[in-house]
């Protein structure tokens, strides 16, 4: 299972600005790909998109996550305005 992370560009500390998950791995790699086909596409973003690996006591994954374009116009328009 894996979390999929959205940071601020900063080292390997950047701050996380939204995660999703946890998913199956496969899917966790699937969404994250495509988001960082987004985030490529946004010239001086300072946007990173990364997994992390955890373990669920449950089993449990989340439902489905809001799309990747949904994600990171939220993120972007955070940024603008300053919350």
């Amino acid at each position: 299972m894996k979390l999929v992370h959205l940071k601020r560009q900063d080292g390997d500390e950047g701050e996380v600005l939204a995660a999703v998950g946890p998913m199956e791995d496969d899917a966790a790699d699937r969404y994250a790909g495509r988001l960082q086909d987004l985030v490529g596409q946004q010239t001086g973003s300072g946007l990173a998109v990364g997994t992390t690996s955890v373990e669920s006591t449950s089993g449990a994954v989340a439902g489905p996550p809001a799309e990747p374009a949904d994600l990171l116009r939220a993120v972007l328009s955070r940024g603008e305005d300053g919350s």
